[in-house]
């Protein structure tokens, strides 16, 4: 890989961890008389967080998917000659009943599950809309799309943390394994020079 995508890969990860830990950290304080203001931070880290692991994921997705010239993607697109945004909505939802399956084998295999949940949660069906609603909510968050302030288009913010937050959560979590660094150590290229340079 790149050296300098490895990089971007790691700060969007680590974009990802900062927005997640935002939101639990306003999901746990707010009450029904908090201020509007902290309400809606709380929508603003939950849809940062969204974005920055379907960045993420795609940063990931878009260094695998360069097929030889005329070669099509076989697993994705077997019948079909699909745009690349449905290939990457199919990769989304391939990857994630992959993950789910791994996680049900493990605790089968008498391994148990690290975030501590019985087989049955991960005995379910991912919604064929998954991929399709994570880029259209990482779509409306990056954009000014006025269905971003209704409840009443394909998906909301809200619908889609009831539908698919426990999906995005192993998602997440089973990137931090691997992707998660000491920000300290790190080499982080121009990303810490900025701030070198403008305290100058």
């Amino acid at each position: 890989m790149n050296p300098l995508l490895n990089t971007t890969l790691v700060h969007e990860h680590y974009r990802c961890i900062i927005a997640f830990e935002l939101f639990n950290f306003s999901k746990i304080t707010l009450k029904p008389e908090s201020l509007k203001r902290e309400r809606i931070n709380c929508y603003n880290q939950y849809v940062d967080f969204l974005s920055h692991l379907y960045e993420f994921y795609i940063g990931l997705i878009d260094n695998k998917l360069k097929p030889e010239k005329n070669k099509k993607h076989e697993l994705y697109n077997p019948n079909l000659e699909l745009e690349k945004y449905e290939i990457i909505d199919n990769i989304f939802n391939f990857e994630m009943e992959k993950l789910m399956r791994n996680r049900k084998n493990r605790i089968l295999n008498g391994l148990g599950d690290d975030l501590g949940h019985p087989i049955e949660f991960y005995d379910c069906k991912v919604p064929k809309e998954f991929g399709q609603h994570f880029r259209i909510i990482r779509n409306r968050r990056n954009h000014t799309d006025y269905r971003r302030a209704s409840n009443d288009f394909d998906i909301s913010l809200m619908d889609f943390y009831k539908l698919y937050h426990k999906f995005i959560y192993i998602l997440y979590h089973e990137s931090n394994w691997l992707w998660t660094v000491d920000v300290e150590k790190y080499e982080w290229k121009a990303i810490d020079d900025f701030a070198l340079e403008i305290i100058k």
